[in-house]
């Protein structure tokens, strides 16, 4: 019904500076094109730090409410939301969405206007329609493992997935990527970490394949990788920025990490564009962005632990009436009770477990869900012990040392470009605050309200 559409393309926390540092150099060259014809603009969020966080302000994008009205600070509560997010806007229209993976998202699973995959952190959440599930369920698996060597697939998992994707647009391309990673891990190859950039070109392979097959109106794909690498390897990228020095064989291996992870959505970019006429709009946002993390450096640094296995936390820490335990992002965790009296006895118990004097566990409860995370950053010597009123467990066979230090921070700062091949570029001076971006996403359709 509508000749207008839009393609957004949600790279997580890229950096308005890195972007343009990037661009500058020649590696960027799909980004460079959309630059060229965009409007430019620079967003920038005004939050308590607390509030800094891209679960809660993916929220503010799509809704165009702060996140003081909205109050969505934690992933998996968005079921909670109480405002209209844009797709809600345009189905009311009679506009179709897609959206694949973005953050943090409520639709109305009735609504026949509205295809989605639900963000891999999310709780309890299904796709629209159900068929798209098996490609979820499989990347949620994955990305909340991803630092878990424990942590395997099972083989008929693998080949419901397989069969999947090749019902869902599975790429040459992509097939080439994967042989070359199970090569990587089989040589133990010094460049394992490019694991995320096969997520984010089979879920491409999956977005494609639905907006060639549907032709939405509106259609958003969310990837967190570079976030990620940001978070991971800042300091490889900046070391004169860190008190904390890498070492040179650590700089040889990883200091070119973040820029391949910007060229990996480059080449995203170049296959959005193969998928644009005349009459899309290609958007690049990133809500805010990521600042060098050097706070902790004097003490160590950052670290965090992750318990090996989620499944096992009830009976390791003895608690009763459990109905779900959930992963969230990195090292949290949700345990879901049968009652909000039994989640409240439960997070008095948890918060009486110590290691080195130090409380265990982060805790905060809401309803029947116990907010869980363990407290400690540095890292611990010899055979650490968990100790509770009349308990002793060994910390480490609970608790693994995950990934590197932390080298990257959020920013407040970030990016929208709106493209189409038609546009001459405009930028502009004045930061727009990230509650304008649904109402400029709109403007596209002539009808923002």
């Amino acid at each position: 019904m509508n000749s207008k559409r839009q393609i957004v393309l949600e790279l997580n926390e890229l950096c308005p500076h890195l972007l343009q540092e990037f661009m500058n150099q020649g590696a960027l060259p799909n980004l460079s094109q959309i630059y060229s014809h965009a409007d430019c603009y620079e967003t920038h969020v005004d939050c308590d730090l607390g509030q800094l966080e891209p679960w809660t302000q993916w929220v503010t994008v799509h809704t165009g409410v702060s996140s003081e009205k909205h109050k969505i600070h934690r992933l998996g509560q968005a079921q909670n939301l109480e405002y209209d997010s844009i797709w809600d806007i345009l189905s009311r229209r009679g506009f179709s969405s897609w959206l694949c993976g973005s953050m943090n998202t409520k639709w109305d699973q009735n609504d026949q206007h509205i295809m989605a995959i639900p963000d891999p952190w999310s709780i309890n959440a299904e796709s629209s329609p159900k068929s798209l599930d098996t490609f979820y369920e499989f990347v949620r698996a994955n990305v909340q493992e991803h630092t878990n060597a424990r942590f395997k697939q099972s083989l008929q998992k693998n080949l419901e997935f397989l069969i999947f994707m090749l019902g869902h647009g599975l790429s040459v391309r992509t097939v080439s990527m994967l042989i070359q990673q199970m090569l990587r891990q089989i040589r133990n190859a010094p460049d394992q970490w490019k694991k995320p950039f096969l997520l984010d070109c089979l879920q491409f392979d999956v977005f494609s394949h639905v907006y060639r097959k549907n032709k939405p109106d509106f259609a958003t794909f969310f990837s967190n990788s570079t976030a990620h690498f940001q978070h991971k390897f800042w300091r490889y990228m900046e070391p004169e920025a860190f008190t904390l020095k890498p070492s040179d064989d650590e700089i040889k291996q990883y200091q070119n990490a973040i820029l391949s992870a910007y060229q990996n959505h480059d080449a995203l970019v170049g296959k959005a564009l193969d998928l644009a006429d005349s009459q899309t709009s290609i958007v690049i946002s990133t809500a805010i962005s990521q600042r060098p993390f050097s706070e902790l450096d004097e003490v160590g640094g950052k670290r965090f632990y992750r318990p090996y296995s989620l499944k096992e936390i009830p009976s390791i820490f003895e608690l009763e009436h459990v109905v779900d335990v959930c992963p969230v992002m990195s090292h949290q965790f949700y345990v879901v009770f049968e009652s909000e009296q039994q989640a409240i006895f439960a997070a008095q118990q948890l918060k009486e477990y110590t290691v080195e004097g130090e409380a265990l566990f982060s805790v905060r409860h809401q309803a029947k869900r116990v907010f869980l995370g363990c407290r400690i950053i540095r890292v611990l010597k010899g055979q650490p012990k968990i100790n509770a009123i009349n308990r002793e467990l060994s910390f480490f066979d609970v608790f693994y040392l995950a990934d590197n230090l932390k080298s990257g921070a959020h920013s407040s700062k970030g990016v929208l470009w709106i493209y189409n091949q038609n546009r001459q570029q405009t930028i502009f001076k004045e930061p727009l605050p990230l509650e304008s971006v649904m109402t400029r996403l709109l403007d596209e359709y002539d009808m923002a309200s």
